[in-house]
């Protein structure tokens, strides 16, 4: 009887850790004018930028990142140029939604953190490529883009959507 109990126990330990990150889904747009970038903030932050995206493209189990952990994520970053940022990823690491939005204090700072960018997106594609193949579709066509200061990072169901509201925030 313990071994039926505990069986049912971790089963449905499991079913809810794999609903929790179904990142494979789009996210919903019923009613959405998909058409149209956000309104540009002039003095938008970081999370203006992720929270705008989020509202329209889900990670399921996004889970924020603090500026003190952005180093373990993003190889040879200079945190000590960045002015602002925001950063989510899938919680539970079993997909590889991502976004990262940072501003820097100058446009040559911003720049310059592409290639530990770049080094990020390719460490995600060698590991997703055969742990969850299904997903490797969101790293094929993810964005890396700088503008000015900005720096922007998106891996989502949806990416050119996703980067459409980013660039529409910031401008």
């Amino acid at each position: 009887m313990k071994k039926k109990i505990v069986c049912a126990v971790l089963i449905s330990a499991m079913v809810c850790g794999a609903a929790s990150c179904t990142g494979s889904q789009p996210a919903e747009t019923a009613g959405a004018d998909t058409t149209a970038a956000a309104t540009p903030v002039s003095d938008a932050s970081a999370a203006d930028v992720t929270k705008a995206v989020l509202d329209e493209i889900t990670i399921n189990s996004a889970f924020e990142k603090s500026k003190d952990s952005l180093g373990d994520y993003f190889d040879g970053l200079d945190t000590d140029k960045i002015t602002d940022s925001s950063f989510y990823i899938c919680a539970s690491g079993a997909y590889p939604d991502e976004i990262a939005v940072f501003k820097f204090a100058g446009a040559d700072d911003a720049k310059n953190a592409v290639a530990a960018v770049n080094e990020r997106l390719e460490y995600q594609k060698k590991t997703y490529k055969d742990y969850t193949p299904e997903e490797y579709y969101k790293l094929e066509d993810a964005v890396v883009e700088q503008t000015g200061e900005w720096l922007v990072y998106i891996v989502t169901s949806d990416n050119s959507r996703a980067k459409e509201i980013a660039l529409g925030v910031i401008g």
